[in-house]
């Protein structure tokens, strides 16, 4: 019979006990990664939901962003964390936590930012817009992206829309107009 002092095990429990914590604690990283590979795809199908090129082929990551546009978007986003790059249609995504949303900003080759792109909730819109949709009962809001334009006065709302089970995307300034705007 083995005597054990308080808080200690016999050797040969000491060294399962490690393992399997060890175990315990791989799969609860693992775990934390898939979540954080889920949320990751879960915004990345959102922001890029009707903008597929041909062949349904999404961003692809990136480890080598051009220094014009790595220093743009660390002047346009210095308290970014978290920030993931890819590419997407011959521009440069940056994907990155501000502390309260994810949001991606693309930029071009040359360190021109295109736009900044923000899942919003649907309290969120402005109220032209929502009033817009309060007379289409019948249309079903789904995800909703706000688009900030750097040259742009103002900002752009991305509208999924669901009528008769036919999806639209459809953009409104935010005086309520409708407008085009390319993906």
């Amino acid at each position: 019979m083995d005597v054990v002092a308080q808080g200690n095990k016999p050797a040969k429990e000491k060294g399962k006990s490690a393992k399997v914590k060890n175990k315990a604690d791989e799969k609860e990283k693992k775990e934390k990664q898939n979540e954080l590979g889920k949320e990751n795809r879960s915004h990345d199908d959102i922001i890029w939901e009707g903008t597929s090129q041909p062949g349904g082929k999404g961003p692809k990551f990136s480890k080598n962003q051009p220094a014009k546009v790595r220093a743009a978007f660390q002047r346009d986003y210095p308290g970014a964390i978290n920030v993931r790059w890819s590419k997407y249609r011959g521009d440069w995504t940056a994907t990155f936590g501000n502390g309260i949303f994810t949001s991606t900003a693309v930029y071009h080759a040359n360190g021109d930012r295109r736009d900044t792109r923000t899942p919003v909730v649907r309290r969120d819109l402005p109220v032209k817009i929502e009033d817009i949709f309060k007379k289409r009962p019948a249309t079903q809001l789904g995800d909703i992206i706000k688009i900030e334009v750097p040259k742009g006065v103002k900002d752009i709302f991305r509208i999924k829309t669901t009528a008769d089970g036919i999806a639209k995307y459809l953009f409104y300034d935010t005086d309520g107009n409708e407008i085009k705007y390319d993906y």
